[in-house]
């Protein structure tokens, strides 16, 4: 008896699933429009259930080497920069990357991961993740190699390049204990991000090991800073400061130079002077941190380097899948400008 084959899943049918149109289909793929939560959701969920496959490669030359990378979110400068070390250093050693943004979402991630897979890609590299990733990184790789950046899976046979969050964390907390800094609060996203995890960490350590005691009145940890940092973070320091009349501290350390920006604003708003009443630090080193005023002191990261490394190592494993996994670290410091007193 002759198979039957099975018919392939195709946009319109996405679109008759989804009670939408195929452009809008192409839109959500693509990330290419605004288009609201509820109908995105709608248009994600039959994919999932039919298992459709968008086709990333039909531009690409048959012969043309493939590898995926998979970010948190591509309009944060951070990736963009790692992002396009990457494309360069793949385009000298003539493969093609294709780029996905998760948007924090794990069945985005899930769908992206199989997509790449059916793709025929050579390797891919996560950067980023949520803590509760780990699995389908694991899994996916069993089947191609993997590289993680800016994150540890130190538990598992995988290659990483990380940044050395929690040590610079534990450093900036001791250069400023030793100019006499003892009120450091801290503002962050929560922490579903690993490397989000590790900053934390790196501040609580460094606090305990200066003998330095952490008011919790001051220490943030909000979800809504995973996007649209500047103005969210304005938005909720905003209202902390109109409600409060308690001591504020000397430092606000904050883990991205975004999230210092909404936290310059609102405190100038608030009739704050910057450093003068509380300093300001940052994590990233932005080009717009040297411009701000004053000039914001920051947390520099070579992403450059972060990118260059992440491609190298994913290399040296499709040439050597023998050798032993490896850690590549990428150590950070502080750029010390005039948002605090040092």
């Amino acid at each position: 008896m002759a198979k039957v084959r099975r018919k392939s899943v195709t946009m319109e049918d996405v679109a008759r699933e989804a009670d939408v149109s195929v452009t809008t289909v192409s839109h959500v793929i693509n990330q290419t429009a605004n288009i609201s939560v509820e109908t995105t959701e709608r248009v994600q969920n039959a994919i999932q259930r039919m298992g459709y496959m968008p086709r990333v490669t039909a531009e690409l030359n048959k012969g043309q080497r493939l590898i995926g990378v998979l970010v948190p979110e591509i309009t944060n400068e951070f990736y963009a920069r790692a992002i396009q070390s990457i494309i360069d250093e793949a385009w000298i050693h003539n493969y093609a990357v294709v780029v996905c943004s998760v948007q924090h979402k794990k069945q985005n991630e899930t769908s992206y991961i199989r997509c790449l897979l059916q793709s025929g890609v050579k390797g891919l590299i996560f950067f980023g993740g949520a803590t509760d990733d780990e699995q389908q990184i694991i899994d996916a790789a069993k089947r191609v190699p993997v590289v993680v950046g800016d994150r540890r899976l130190p538990n598992y046979p995988i290659d990483m390049v990380s940044i050395d969050n929690t040590d610079i964390m534990r450093r900036v907390i001791a250069r400023l204990a030793r100019a006499g800094y003892h009120r450091i609060g801290y503002i962050s996203e929560d922490l579903i991000m690993s490397n989000a995890t590790d900053r934390y960490r790196g501040y609580r350590m460094g606090m305990e090991e200066c003998g330095l005691s952490i008011d919790d009145q001051w220490v943030f940890l909000r979800a809504e800073l995973r996007l649209d940092k500047v103005s969210n973070t304005q938005q909720f320091l905003r209202s902390i400061l109109r409600k409060r009349s308690v001591q504020l501290p000397q430092i606000l350390l904050c883990t991205s130079d975004l999230i210092a920006v909404g936290a310059m604003a609102a405190l100038r708003e608030a009739g704050y002077a910057i450093p003068k009443d509380v300093g300001i630090i940052g994590f990233d080193d932005i080009p717009l941190a040297a411009c701000l005023e004053p000039p914001l002191t920051t947390v520099s990261q070579d992403t450059r380097q972060l990118g260059r490394s992440c491609f190298q190592v994913l290399l040296n494993r499709l040439e050597h899948a023998e050798r032993a996994y490896q850690e590549v670290v990428i150590r950070s410091d502080l750029i010390v400008r005039n948002s605090v007193r040092l």
